[in-house]
């Protein structure tokens, strides 16, 4: 009982936090803001993370590892690359629709001092061997497969900040246009 007491506050606190960094920026949030968000004492936050970078870090590991979950899920070997590519980004829009904060969490840590880039690589590694396997077979553009991983998942990111600030209505987005489009973007 008093274990799932911890994970509910752990779990508390990682969506206070996602929720802050969403509406205030990642650097414009304090522990303290956390904590009255989660409605945790300030120091329970401590009781489960070193400082505010383990916090991070440990948040940015579950939202990637739910994208990697999405990636080994769904790639299906019986389908060509172009088709994976299309259900994939389709699912991921999807995931980032759910839960709008999403997208916003993983562009602002992915760009942050708090990341390394060797950390990105090795967080979206299923992405990076899937990707490199494209290049190899000569199905998507020989360029940097950060720059690939920006051509597909920005506009997913985009698309994202136009129905929550414009009034764009996610019915009114084609997904199949929309993901044929970022195919069109990677493919050789």
């Amino acid at each position: 009982m008093i274990e799932n007491k911890k994970i509910d506050k752990k779990e508390a606190i990682l969506d206070a936090a996602l929720t802050l960094i969403t509406k205030f920026g990642l650097h414009a949030v304090s522990m303290k803001m956390i904590a009255t968000e989660a409605k945790v004492a300030a120091g329970t936050i401590y009781v489960h993370f070193k400082n505010k970078e383990e916090m991070l870090a440990s948040l940015n590991n579950i939202l990637t590892q739910k994208i990697n979950d999405i990636v080994e899920n769904n790639f299906n070997e019986a389908l060509t690359f172009k088709e994976n590519f299309k259900t994939l980004w389709s699912i991921i829009l999807d995931v980032y629709i759910t839960d709008q904060r999403i997208p916003d969490f993983v562009t602002q840590y992915s760009f942050s001092a708090n990341n390394a880039e060797s950390d990105t690589i090795q967080l979206l590694a299923p992405i990076y061997k899937l990707l490199e396997r494209a290049q190899h077979e000569g199905i998507v553009k020989e360029i940097p497969i950060p720059a690939l991983l920006a051509l597909a998942h920005g506009p997913i990111t985009s698309l994202i900040r136009m129905v929550r600030r414009t009034n764009l209505e996610i019915e009114d987005i084609d997904i199949e246009t929309y993901a044929e489009a970022c195919w069109d973007g990677i493919k050789k």
